[in-house]
């Protein structure tokens, strides 16, 4: 079993350091780099990662491609170029006490793919220890057209580990096999599935906790929406992880991207500028052409421009050095505005989908506890 590339120190440095700021009316729980105090700096562990993709023929192929790709409007050109860099497991096999049980979920339209993980107690557990627990239902993410549960597995088996609840992954069908509303449908029947069977698999269907990164975190909340709109009640409350929520790029008095709302420190700016630009095209168009709708602004495609009122408590987390960590922040604001319980977490020196790297990055880590610490104090 492949042990942690870092000193449990460190871990404990994130939780000593960390502070809370107030920026445009809305709380911030900031965790710093446990290794390196300067104002705009990359993580260390990052920066090692980030500078080889960036330079030689490695970082000219980059520099060619993605132009195109944020340019070009052709669905299956855009996919494989997301199947070609958003389909790496990151993460190390760490979490040894999670067993995974492969089912399926059958639908109207089709049939899902789903993992059913649960901690091992062994073999001395009292009679119904294990009853009704807390549900985490992740839905991952990869731009709608790439990504797996293979992916963000050690993440959802850490917070199974550390929380002791029953965690729930859908592999939702992707476009543009399989054009929207495939993936959000087949994601809000998973839940129905979930609320209905809550019993047979000994969970509580009044905590079920839903959850995503990217663009599952888009469809985490717009099922979390829904939800609200249909008055089903399924939901107790929603985690997003640097979540797409403005697909529709639309500006207004509580959100205008610039470049100029992220701190760079000089001797970083190469590589950060790599990471932020890294997911520029989730507001141009990009994600709309491959799901293929011609309108983004419907709130279930940007919840963004949604009415939040009503909506169950969220918490969302984010890198500093994430294109959409304003979009995310800017979500939060909307949220609170309209009395909806909120927290958020900013992860300095982090881009974006840094939670993947369990065993690999301290933050990660960090990230799975926070998610864990939230569930326990709304279960």
């Amino acid at each position: 079993m492949p042990s942690r590339l870092f000193s449990p120190d460190l871990l404990k440095a994130i939780a000593s350091k960390q502070y809370t700021i107030n920026e445009r009316g809305l709380d911030i729980l900031v965790k710093p780099i446990p290794d390196d105090d300067r104002p705009g700096a990359m993580d260390p562990r990052l920066l090692e990662i980030t500078l080889p993709i960036t330079r030689g023929i490695g970082g000219l192929l980059l520099s060619l491609t993605t132009p195109f790709f944020t340019k070009t409007r052709n669905p299956k050109r855009i996919a494989d170029f997301m199947r070609r860099y958003f389909m790496t497991i990151q993460s190390l096999p760490v979490i040894t006490d999670v067993t995974v049980q492969c089912s399926t979920v059958r639908t109207s339209e089709t049939e899902v793919p789903v993992r059913i993980y649960r901690r091992i107690t062994g073999n001395n557990s009292a009679p119904g220890e294990n009853q009704n627990l807390p549900v985490l239902y992740y839905i991952h993410g990869g731009g709608f057209a790439a990504g797996s549960p293979d992916i963000v597995e050690e993440m959802v088996k850490q917070i199974v580990s550390l929380s002791g609840c029953i965690a729930i992954q859908a592999d939702y069908r992707l476009a543009p096999e399989n054009p929207y509303p495939a993936s959000l449908n087949d994601c809000w029947d998973v839940l129905k599935w979930i609320y209905e069977n809550a019993a047979a698999i000994n969970s509580d269907k009044k905590r079920i906790f839903i959850a995503g990164d990217s663009a599952g975190g888009a469809l985490a909340t717009v099922c979390a929406m829904r939800d609200r709109d249909e008055g089903t009640g399924m939901v107790r409350a929603q985690i997003l992880l640097y979540p797409v929520v403005n697909m529709a790029g639309i500006k207004d008095d509580n959100f205008h991207w610039c470049l100029n709302e992220y701190k760079i420190l000089k001797e970083h700016k190469k590589p950060i500028l790599f990471r932020i630009k890294a997911m520029l095209p989730a507001g141009q168009g990009i994600l709309g052409c491959v799901l293929g709708v011609k309108d983004e602004s419907h709130p279930y495609l940007s919840p963004y421009l949604g009415n939040p009122a009503g909506m169950p408590p969220c918490l969302i987390l984010c890198g500093e050095f994430d294109s959409l960590r304003l979009d995310s922040e800017a979500y939060a604001r909307k949220l609170k505005a309209a009395g909806v319980p909120v927290r958020m977490v900013r992860y300095l020196g982090m881009g974006h989908a840094f939670a993947e790297w369990i065993g690999v990055q301290p933050q990660a880590e960090d990230c799975m506890a926070e998610i864990s610490r939230f569930m326990a104090e709304l279960s």
